[in-house]
């Protein structure tokens, strides 16, 4: 029979490695980004909402406030932003978007999804079932 400690240090361990499992498995593509003249192309952006769930125009919202700047969508799926950002920039803002809109404040889990009720927006968390407000 095992002593109460090691049982502890067993679900920790357990505990620990479900935890991890949990962060990697959001695999989000980094954002193919292209300058040209004095605007920026962001080639794979519908593959990265759809990889996020979320809605593109919600995520244009969000970023390009992140960004300073105005973002728009072109007919083939694109995302042209007006100014030029470096991919780096991008992905500090797609960071951000993700870390405020996408993951559970609570378990961080990515699955979430967002609910809105009246005039606020809560993340939904479809693991834990937490309901979080967003600003």
């Amino acid at each position: 029979m095992q002593s109460y400690f090691e049982l502890l240090n067993r679900i920790r361990d357990h505990l620990r490695r479900d935890s991890s499992v949990v962060t990697q498995r959001l695999n989000v593509p980094p954002p193919d980004v292209i300058i040209i003249g004095n605007r920026t192309f962001w080639r794979n952006f519908n593959a990265v909402a759809d990889a996020l769930r979320r809605d593109p125009k919600h995520m244009i919202m969000i970023i390009a406030k992140e960004l300073g700047t105005a973002m728009t969508i072109d007919d083939e799926g694109k995302v042209v932003i007006f100014g030029r950002k470096d991919s780096a920039s991008v992905k500090n803002a797609l960071n951000y978007y993700i870390k405020l809109y996408v993951t559970c404040p609570v378990c961080g889990s990515p699955d979430t999804k967002l609910v809105k009720e009246k005039k606020i927006t809560f993340i939904l968390c479809e693991a834990c079932g937490a309901k979080s407000p967003v600003a």
